[in-house]
């Protein structure tokens, strides 16, 4: 199918990329997604992806706006103190964006995953506490569903790139969830840090919908966000993972 005269308009600022081009935009605009967490990184990477020409983004979320979310999540305002951040957020993509965004106000659980990983190519989560992301990741290895995960703890950031085979998997990383995790709560974070994730987040998602052999599949890259340095680790998978057994039929 030929982009229209509109989508070249649009999306002409990276279509002239080569690693985009016209082929790498038409699978942008037919893939689908499923964002988990409409936070400090889910905000902008659900803009981002729905500025990019993503086809259809569903979001899932089951917090409210609250004051104390407005200085790095930047989609809101005092005006959406109260409501649901999937539909404040929602908004914001539609204002900006043809893409089909669907709304899903309810924490992301391992009861409502499978449903939602349905006709999805692409799972990318930021949702803030380990037993959504363990939850997340373990529905992405049943499903065979790849999985961009990222989190920010005070000036220390993550992201890992799970690949639709689940070996590794982010249960290869952290094989239970830590008796004292750190959150935003009690460890405090800048908005430079949650933008900084956010935005690797976003270009790794991008190269993996559009099926780009740059994408450093199984690494985990850690970043300073005080400091700027970067480090990537290539993973394996642990011998005694659940992603080394069969897939639930």
């Amino acid at each position: 199918m030929a982009l229209t005269e509109d989508q070249i308009e649009r999306y002409s600022r990276q279509i002239v990329l080569p690693i985009v081009g016209g082929r790498g935009q038409q699978r942008l605009l037919d893939s689908s997604v499923l964002l988990v967490g409409c936070g400090g990184l889910g905000c902008p990477v659900a803009l981002g992806l729905a500025g990019a020409g993503v086809g259809r983004i569903d979001l899932i979320d089951d917090d409210c706006v609250a004051l104390s979310n407005l200085h790095r999540q930047l989609a809101f305002t005092e005006d959406d103190i109260g409501r649901t951040k999937v539909s404040v957020l929602a908004a914001a993509m539609r204002s900006r964006s043809p893409a089909q965004v669907l709304e899903h106000a309810m924490r992301a659980q391992a009861d409502n995953l499978p449903d939602l990983l349905k006709d999805v190519d692409l799972v990318i989560d930021g949702s803030d506490n380990f037993s959504s992301r363990f939850a997340v990741a373990d529905a992405c290895v049943d499903a065979g569903v790849a999985l961009i995960s990222g989190a920010v703890t005070a000036q220390a950031g993550q992201i890992f790139a799970q690949p639709a085979g689940g070996q590794p998997c982010y249960r290869c990383l952290f094989e239970r969830e830590p008796k004292h995790a750190p959150s935003c709560d009690a460890d405090g974070v800048l908005p430079g840090a949650t933008l900084n994730v956010a935005g690797m987040m976003l270009q790794w998602s991008l190269l993996a919908l559009m099926r780009r052999p740059e994408l450093p599949w199984s690494h985990l890259l850690q970043g300073d966000l005080v400091s700027g340095v970067w480090r990537s680790l290539a993973l394996n998978a642990r011998s005694d993972c659940r992603c080394r057994e069969p897939a639930p039929r």
